[in-house]
């Protein structure tokens, strides 16, 4: 059942909806939908002080199906007025699919204490072709459901130079609600993997089992622009992909992710 959603809440568990289907594999959920999760969930656990995200650390230890209830939950293992670390879960039947740990600082420092002047003013998104302009994988055949739920763009960069990506939510994250904030920070994080890659060998995978985001500042709503490079170690069987996210504002976080490169049997 598709609730015009990327989740739908199960009593004290959610369940994904076909928004969620990833290109993987049809059976289980897109991790860009899953960090989502993350963040929404992340903004019921309270702070002593207000507080939003500053880095989340995300291990996809196994897919996340499509179909069973999916319980997520919160353990603060370091609570205080200026920094709070949050371990969250996502399991199934008491399997655990993903790991991840949140660390929230303070919303307001000293208040008359002055801001040091940021090293750059770079505005990477602004050499990607505008996502008017862009390609958008919903016009794949047989798109993967996520791509109903995202809609994500392939965006070259106007000097020739590579290429990055636009996205932006078409939908809610859990059926009824709004999107959070931490769940619109989040969402991107995941196409950071590969970015400026043009060309997939055929006979590869390149498996990506985590990502990790610092965030500078909650987006805006609107597009969010994914900039940034991959390297690989020849020979080595490993990938880095490392990316800045953009809003209409600027930069507001940082991502990197690492890939397995492996034959493909």
């Amino acid at each position: 059942m598709d609730a015009a959603a990327l989740f739908r809440p199960d009593g004290d568990a959610f369940v994904s909806t076909d928004l969620t289907q990833g290109g993987w594999d049809p059976r289980h959920a897109n991790g860009a939908a899953v960090l989502a999760l993350l963040g929404h969930c992340l903004e019921d656990v309270p702070t002593l002080v207000p507080m939003t995200l500053s880095r989340l650390t995300v291990d996809l230890v196994r897919p996340v199906p499509l179909g069973p209830r999916l319980q997520v939950t919160a353990e603060v293992v370091r609570e205080g007025k200026k920094i709070q670390v949050v371990e969250q879960r996502v399991a199934v039947d008491d399997v655990v699919h993903v790991r991840a740990t949140a660390l929230r600082l303070r919303d307001a420092a000293d208040a008359g204490a002055p801001t040091p002047r940021s090293t750059t003013d770079a505005r990477p998104a602004d050499a990607l072709v505008d996502p008017e302009g862009a390609w958008s994988f919903s016009a794949m055949p047989d798109a993967p459901g996520f791509l109903r739920g995202i809609d994500l763009r392939r965006a070259p960069r106007t000097d020739g130079a590579g290429v990055g990506a636009w996205l932006r939510l078409q939908v809610p994250v859990v059926a009824g609600e709004e999107v959070r904030a931490t769940a619109r920070a989040v969402v991107g994080f995941d196409f950071a993997n590969l970015v400026g890659v043009d060309d997939h060998p055929e006979g590869v995978t390149m498996i990506n089992p985590d990502v990790t985001g610092h965030v500078l500042r909650s987006p805006v709503e609107g597009w969010i622009a994914v900039t940034g490079d991959t390297r690989f170690a020849p020979g080595g069987g490993r990938g880095l992909s490392t990316a800045m996210l953009s809003d209409a504002e600027g930069v507001f976080a940082v991502v990197s992710v690492s890939q397995l490169v492996q034959a493909r049997r």
